[in-house]
Order: structure tokens, then sequence, then C-alpha cells
């Protein structure tokens, strides 16, 4: 952890885009649904709608804490017919809870700048190709602020980065390294030659097949649940041959809403690896015990490998390849939103990798 005075150092750097990041929200509608978490609230948040719409909350025991409700269909009950938030149409966009407002925006501190990340887990962010303009920093800030105006960091990259188990290098050194692999990305070079790792590695703990079937466990009538479900099956599929149950899409409606802005297909690797730069730009696996550079090019060619599976399950039913490579990303990337998954990869024999 950083000390308050290095924080606050911090907080005076520029705000900084992933070169090449695209995104505007066009109102497909998947982050207002129970595939994402509707809360926790904060206390605030909670008692500012008990006082304006109490029917807006609900107790969710696995947060130990207030939740927006969802009606049968999984879906905010504060949506208007037409798909809009009815919080923000009677009462303003600051009265938004602030996971509403963020998603898919994400901020990081690094000590080269403070990085605007975004989720990969809505359509507007995977699917409409070159039509979607690049993203705007003046809009992710906007959305960024908390209700003081002061914006929110997610987390903080250290000075020093673990390239590999007991070698460290200086951030800005990373970076560079970082940046290159970017940029093969973004050139269109195949995802699993530039990240170079295995996926699926040995495991000091836990077997892959235990850890697939924690996902499909996590079940719980949600579309959230049922997406973790796939996760679950994908890795139970590549690691020990299992074949995948049937289960329905519930975020099917809004990735066709996304095709259907979008009439030009895009290139399915293109999504893939736009999808990896995010991952990689968001620095997620630095507050993941134990977890190295070196750790996290095997976990996120394990996390590829599944989205890979999936897309193959979604090639029979005769989806568009680009709708099939967001919905497969989708499913990766929320895998890593779970406290199972950095339990998962704590286990990776580094040495192995």
């Amino acid at each position: 952890m950083m000390d308050e005075a290095h924080r606050t150092d911090r907080s005076t750097r520029a705000l900084v885009a992933r070169p090449g990041a695209r995104f505007r929200c066009f109102g497909d509608g998947l982050c207002c649904t129970d595939l994402h978490a509707l809360g926790p609230l904060t206390p605030g948040e909670a008692a500012d709608l008990r006082r304006i719409r109490p029917e807006s909350l609900e107790w969710n025991d696995e947060f130990e804490g207030e939740c927006l409700r969802v009606d049968a269909a999984g879906v905010c009950r504060q949506l208007t017919a037409d798909g809009r938030c009815g919080i923000q149409l009677r009462y303003g966009p600051d009265r938004k809870p602030i996971g509403c407002r963020r998603f898919p925006y994400g901020l990081v501190d690094t000590p080269l700048g403070r990085r605007v990340t975004t989720e990969h887990r809505c359509p507007c962010r995977s699917l409409g190709g070159a039509a979607r303009p690049i993203l705007e920093l003046a809009d992710a800030q906007s959305c960024l602020r908390d209700r003081s105006g002061q914006l929110e960091v997610d987390g903080a990259a250290p000075d020093r980065i673990a390239l590999a188990r007991g070698e460290e290098i200086d951030f800005s050194r990373y970076a560079e390294i970082e940046s290159e692999i970017l940029r093969r990305l973004e050139n269109g070079e195949r995802a699993e030659t530039v990240l170079a790792a295995q996926p699926f590695p040995a495991l000091a703990t836990r077997d892959w097949a235990a850890c697939g079937h924690d996902f499909v466990g996590m079940q719980d009538g949600s579309a959230g649940g049922v997406a973790l479900a796939w996760f679950g099956e994908a890795l139970l599929a590549s690691t020990v041959g299992a074949k995948p149950a049937v289960h329905m899409r519930p975020w099917r409606a809004a990735f066709e809403r996304g095709v259907a802005r979008s009439p030009v297909a895009d290139d399915p690797e293109r999504i893939v690896n736009d999808w990896l730069g995010d991952e990689l730009w968001m620095l997620r696996w630095v507050d993941w015990k134990g977890c190295s550079f070196r750790t996290t090019r095997a976990e996120l060619a394990t996390r590829l490998a599944v989205a890979r599976t999936v897309m193959q399950r979604l090639a029979p039913l005769g989806l568009r390849a680009d709708q099939a490579a967001a919905e497969a990303v989708m499913v990766a990337g929320l895998g890593a939103c779970t406290t199972r998954w950095p339990e998962q990869v704590a286990a990776f024999i580094d040495s192995d990798i």
C-alpha cells in the first residue's frame, strides 16, 4: 500500500487512455441487468434512494448490503419502457449510484499517470468496430467523479513491478514492455503469439476441474450466474474434455442490439485483441497475491483459451462472428471479477509457466 503523501502526489497526474481504445454508450442496456452486480450501494446511496424511491432497493446476502432491485427478467426496475434510467430522468445523473455512473470505466493510479480503463462486459464497448469513437477522457472523467467531485481511484500500481518471481523492475521499464505488447495486439498479431504463455499452468493447490466446478456452482438464477457457469464449463471442456450443459443466453438481446447498430461486421480477432489490451491496461493483477507479470501472461492465456472455447460453442448457433467474440470476452472478463479467480491464479506454479 502507498502512504498518503504518495497517493496525494499521484492525484495530480494526468489521465491517460490506452492508445486505440474506443467507447461510447449506445444504450444497449446490458449494464442495467443482473449480469452485473447492481451494487452494493454505499450507505449514503442507499439512504438517498430510500427517501426518493424506496422500492429501488433489496438486500443482497452475498454482498451483505443493499443493491438495486431487479424485476423477474433480471432488469433494473428503474429502467423506463424505452430503456432509460428512471432515476436519472427524474432526479438527474448525480443521483444515480456511483457504480452505475462509472461502468464500464475504471481508474488506476500509476507512476506515469492515472489510467482510464474500460471493462468489455458490455456490447457498447466491444461491438461496432471503427464506428465507435476514440475514448474521450472528458467523458470518462465526468463518470469517474464521486458525489463530492473528486476522482475515485479503483487501484494503484506500485513503483516497482514484479516481472517474475524474485525479479522486479521499475514501472517505467514495465511500461515499455507493456507498450510493445499493446502495439502488437493493436496491429492485429495473433493474441496467443503476443502473450507467449501456456494456458492452464500447473497448480500448487486445487486442480482445474475443481475450479471449473466451482464456477458452474455459481449459478444463482441471475444472468451473471449463468455467465459464470459458461466460464466454468469452458474451463472443464478445455482441461478435462467435459461436455458443457445447455444454457440460455440471458444477455442475448443486448448483444443483438449491438449487432443491429453495427451493420458492418468487425473482425472477431480485433475484438479479442482489444479486450486483452484493456485487461493489461487495467493492471488488475498487481493486487493479486503472488502474481507477477509472468504469471499474468499465463492467466490471460488461460482466459483467452476460455474465450476461444465459448466462441466455438456459440458458432453452431448462427451468430455473427463478431457477436460470438463479444459474448465470449464478456464471459471471460466476468470470471476475473470474482473472488475465486485471484485465488486460483495464486496457485499457479511460477516455475512451470
